[in-house]
């Protein structure tokens, strides 16, 4: 099996223009199929299944590096960090986080448009989404971006576990109205036909959008979160948890750092110890803890999302997105 560690083709300056210019950009070609091929079997299981893999659970799409050998792996020995690297133009990469984000066949539930700037605990802008499709996409399937929106900026209200328990503050909007403007040329919409193998890069601040999933497959992408030159904390109540990590490590200003943030590439070539990364979590749960009244809670939430307009990826409460 081969298993590359280099992306399969170099990252051009017209990739980083891309970036640049539009907020996101398909990398073609950076991964053997092999490395798609193992994590592709693993969230079916997952996401298809329903297998309890041991993950967290209210979030059981997310932290797979903690809990899965075969995420792990590629977390640290894949060349996910180098191409996120070149594209930034960042002098290192530490990882920040692994997700799953699945939809059924003939789905017709959008995910709404939305960005992830106010999801993480940090300022910069060096967090991006690295979206890598485990089944082939089409562009009906494909996450959409609305080019250059990462240049606004807007600190739109996300519906995190934590925020679900807030009030809204009046200056934050819940998301913009997009929709609307199709058709309109001062509004780029771009989406991607993309094969196994290609990597999408996303700025955290450019709006996203995904449709539903008009094939007779599982669309199934995993996301990486890096940490980038620029990122530093920034403790705030309404942003997600980060697993094992408090709020009180998070030391507003420092950059992210420790077993928790391993440095995957930089420039120099140095990287950390990766086997220092936690295995499993730091706390434990009954089989139970999904029980019916969990269940019910969870669907309540969703129908407030809905109705408020608030379901995107970054929101916890659903399992498949």
């Amino acid at each position: 099996m081969s298993f590359n560690t280099k992306p399969l083709r170099d990252i051009t300056q017209e990739d980083i223009d891309t970036y640049k210019r539009d907020g996101a950009v398909v990398l073609r070609n950076v991964f053997d199929t092999d490395w798609i091929d193992s994590l592709e079997s693993v969230a079916r299981r997952s996401q298809v299944d329903g297998e309890d893999l041991g993950l967290l659970p209210h979030s059981p799409g997310k932290w797979l590096a903690h809990a899965i050998p075969e995420f792990r792996r590629f977390a640290f020995e894949s060349p996910v960090g180098e191409a996120a690297g070149k594209v930034m133009q960042s002098k290192e990469i530490r990882f920040f986080s692994d997700s799953l984000f699945a939809k059924p066949p003939q789905s017709t539930r959008p995910t709404v448009w939305h960005n992830d700037r106010m999801g993480w605990p940090v300022t910069g802008k060096m967090v991006p989404s690295l979206w890598i499709p485990l089944t082939p996409i089409v562009k009906e399937n494909c996450l959409e971006v609305l080019a250059g929106t990462h240049n606004e900026d807007v600190q739109y209200w996300l519906f995190s576990r934590n925020a679900q328990r807030m009030i809204k503050p009046d200056d934050r909007p819940i998301r913009p109205e997009i929709e609307c403007h199709r058709g309109d040329p001062n509004y780029n919409f771009l989406s991607w036909d993309m094969d196994r193998g290609d990597m999408l890069v996303v700025h955290p601040w450019v709006l996203h959008y995904s449709g539903g999933n008009p094939t007779n497959d599982w669309r199934i992408a995993a996301s990486l979160r890096v940490f980038g030159d620029d990122i530093r904390w920034d403790p705030r109540p309404d942003a997600n948890n980060v697993a094992g990590v408090s709020f009180d490590e998070m030391i507003e200003g420092e950059r992210p750092m420790g077993t928790h943030f391993p440095l995957i590439w930089s420039e120099d070539g140095q990287r950390d110890d990766c086997s220092t990364y936690p295995h499993g979590f730091s706390t434990s749960w009954p089989k139970m803890a999904m029980d019916p009244l969990e269940g019910q809670r969870r669907a309540d939430v969703m129908k407030r999302l809905e109705k408020e307009g608030a379901l995107s990826d970054s929101a916890s409460v659903p399992k498949v997105l």
